[in-house]
């Protein structure tokens, strides 16, 4: 008898630290999953809490999602959702978003605490996991690597195209291009405009550098690195 094709999990969630190149990861397997079965068969979505998330209605549905909840993890879990992990050395993740969205160091480095608390959770459970300084967003390895992961079967052309569509680049590109979009593709999150459907935001990518927080007064890489001491040690980045 021929063996059947593995198909594509029906629930799916990206759970990434602020400036992990999550939305990367959310883009990639989002085409992925409209390239295998068709975009209106996808349903893709943000949300840290359950009750954000609706009824399915027969589609595939992808999670975005950062902080998250307990509620929402127990339900991916007991959902037999495919999960994948983004990190970045915390204290870049911080700078980096202070610097794009313009706010306090002190507010972002709660942000990311968040994140990291999530992540601690998450990471023992064994869930695909790419590490931003492994620079995955510039590999167009990573790419196949996420359809293999999500058991998806794609021409490499098609599997590249959807790479080359999230370069660093492009992506670039695109932010500042958001407000040729159709009006119902757009809303605002705090003085930002959006792209509904991709989730790329203005002020989407910084300068992608690693190490950035080695150029802090000594007394705020103390502070960091104190703050994110668990999460440093558990992923495996200096202090």
């Amino acid at each position: 008898m021929p063996t059947e094709e593995p198909v594509p999990p029906r629930l799916v969630a990206t759970i990434g630290m602020h400036a992990s190149a999550s939305t990367w990861v959310f883009n990639v397997v989002r085409e992925l999953l409209v390239a295998t079965v068709g975009e209106h068969q996808v349903k893709a979505l943000y949300a840290d809490e359950r009750a954000q998330v609706p009824e399915s209605d027969g589609q595939y549905l992808l999670i975005k999602s950062h902080h998250g909840s307990q509620g929402l993890d127990d339900w991916l879990a007991s959902s037999n959702a495919r999960i994948f992990l983004s990190v970045r050395d915390p204290r870049d993740a911080c700078i980096s978003m202070s610097q794009r969205f313009r706010s306090p160091l002190g507010h972002t480095a709660q942000w990311i605490a968040n994140d990291c608390n999530r992540l601690l959770r998450l990471e023992p459970l064994g869930h695909p996991l790419l590490r931003y300084e492994d620079r995955f967003f510039e590999d167009k390895m990573a790419a196949n690597r996420v359809a293999q992961a999500l058991d998806v079967h794609l021409a490499p052309a098609v599997i590249d195209g959807i790479f080359d569509r999230y370069s660093t680049e492009a992506v670039r590109t695109f932010a500042q291009t958001l407000e040729e979009l159709p009006p119902e593709r757009l809303t605002t999150v705090v003085t930002f405009q959006m792209d509904r459907v991709t989730q790329i935001l203005g002020p989407h990518i910084g300068d992608t550098r690693s190490g950035k927080w080695r150029g802090l007064p000594i007394e705020a890489q103390t502070q960091l690195t104190r703050v994110f001491r668990p999460f440093l040690d558990r992923f495996g980045y200096p202090c």
